[in-house]
């Protein structure tokens, strides 16, 4: 075990937790514009198509979730069996830090 592999698994869970934001804001983006689609033209066949949009994005929390939690557990199990040694690092700290923000 070295402050690499706390690096590389905290930074696992850094990027889910950024593409979790990004799928937030683009679910919101993608309600707010259907539902201006709607209120424009209640008819219009392109609603159907950024329905699917929408549902595509939708479709990807579950697996986001799977992943964020298999990051997060791999991580737990880095820092818990962790040498003493490598607990004043740097990278220790930002590990558990992760780990407290991902609880």
């Amino acid at each position: 075990m070295s402050t690499r592999d706390l690096t590389i698994k905290t930074n696992v869970l850094k990027r889910l937790a950024k593409e979790k934001i990004f799928y937030e804001k683009e679910k919101v983006a993608q309600e707010a514009k259907i539902e201006a689609m709607i209120v424009a033209d209640p008819d219009n066949y392109d609603i159907k198509k950024q329905r699917e949009v929408l549902d595509e994005t939708l479709d990807m929390f579950p697996d986001l979730e799977r992943r964020t939690l298999a990051a997060r557990e791999d991580l737990a199990k880095i820092v818990n069996t962790c040498p003493p040694d490598l607990r004043s690092s740097k990278e220790y700290e930002d590990a558990v830090q992760m780990l407290e923000a991902h609880e």
